[in-house]
């Protein structure tokens, strides 16, 4: 399976993708407010995507996310289900540093909400940040989320407690922002 947009191809992970997500996960900006994943990491997540990608019906999502013409990974976007009885998934999204302010992250995050909202027929999803990390809060607004929380030490990262935000978009305010 994969997504498309003007620029990028999203497509599911595969095993030749390690040297590329091995790469980012070894930078330390693209790790700041996420745990370091290391080869183990890396060899673990590939292996879940691959699982993930043969289930049925699936509730989760791992697509690489591809510059074209290039076949590279040079980033990411999940999409998981939280609750299925009301239709609630999460969404995530990790780009290269090296392509940080191209709007890459935005694209790909928008192309996988259309995903989520048309075919999957989500009725609400959300994402998370540290609450310090402006760069994807920003992303988050320009996807027409809203921020529903600011979560006081909800996640232990590096040994040190971190606030998060929550922030969520319901079917219905995605299909008012398209119209």
């Amino acid at each position: 399976m994969h997504l498309e947009t003007p620029r990028l191809i999203l497509r599911e992970f595969r095993a030749d993708d390690f040297d590329a997500l091995l790469e980012m996960d070894s930078r330390p900006e693209a790790v700041r407010y996420e745990p370091q994943k290391g080869a183990d990491g890396v060899r673990a997540y590939l292996s879940e995507a691959e699982e993930q990608a043969k289930s049925e019906p699936r509730t989760r999502y791992r697509f690489a996310v591809t510059i074209r013409p290039d076949d590279t990974a040079h980033g990411l976007v999940g999409l998981a289900m939280n609750f299925d009885i009301t239709r609630d998934w999460e969404i995530g999204w990790m780009i290269h540093p090296d392509e940080w302010g191209k709007g890459y992250a935005s694209e790909a995050a928008r192309r996988v909400l259309e995903f989520a909202f048309c075919d999957l027929h989500a009725h609400r999803v959300i994402a998370f940040c540290d609450a310090e990390n402006r760069a994807s809060e920003r992303v988050m607004q320009k996807l027409g989320m809203r921020r529903e929380a600011h979560m006081l030490q909800t996640r232990l990262l590096r040994g040190e407690w971190r606030d998060e935000l929550l922030y969520a978009i319901l079917e219905s305010e995605w299909a008012a922002a398209r119209a």
